[in-house]
């Protein structure tokens, strides 16, 4: 397989990995943030859940889905190198796929209060919203391992 053939293929696979983590991710935390609001008795319609998830969408685009898109690059650069070398069954490379975007939102996630001294996703500030944000990622990896296996061409 040649390197372009290769390259076209990760990014075939990235891109609906990216955006399904993304799509999750800021559900997931537009949903925290809104569930915190309720906890202090403010009242939330569900029409305003989800005007405020689809504002999320499109605000955090620039910050987080670039963060997420870089996140992703990295791990799913790792995983591929994996399973190449592994070549495992499809359920050991769904797993280590989930893995590699699990682990990739809580590295990005634990390294932005370092970096910019603040917690940028609110709804990523205890653990239940950590998990969620790495539970995105590994559904994120799976579809790129989905994507990505030897089958999969970038040409149709």
């Amino acid at each position: 397989m040649s390197f372009l053939s290769l390259l076209c293929r990760m990014v075939v696979a990235l891109l609906p990995a990216w955006v399904v983590t993304y799509v999750l991710a800021c559900v997931f935390h537009s949903q925290r943030v809104i569930h915190a609001l309720t906890e202090v008795d403010v009242k939330v319609a569900v029409s305003e859940r989800l005007s405020m998830s689809a504002y999320d969408l499109w605000g955090l685009l620039p910050s987080y889905g670039a963060a997420i898109a870089l996140a992703l690059v990295l791990s799913m650069m790792v995983v591929a190198l994996l399973l190449r070398w592994m070549q495992p069954s499809s359920l050991i490379a769904a797993l280590v796929a989930a893995l590699g975007g699990a682990m990739a939102m809580l590295v990005m996630l634990l390294s932005m209060q370092p970096i910019m001294g603040v917690t940028l996703i609110a709804g990523a500030r205890e653990i239940t919203g950590i998990m969620l944000q790495c539970f995105a990622g590994a559904v994120g990896g799976v579809v790129f391992q989905y994507c990505f296996k030897p089958g999969m061409s970038a040409t149709p």
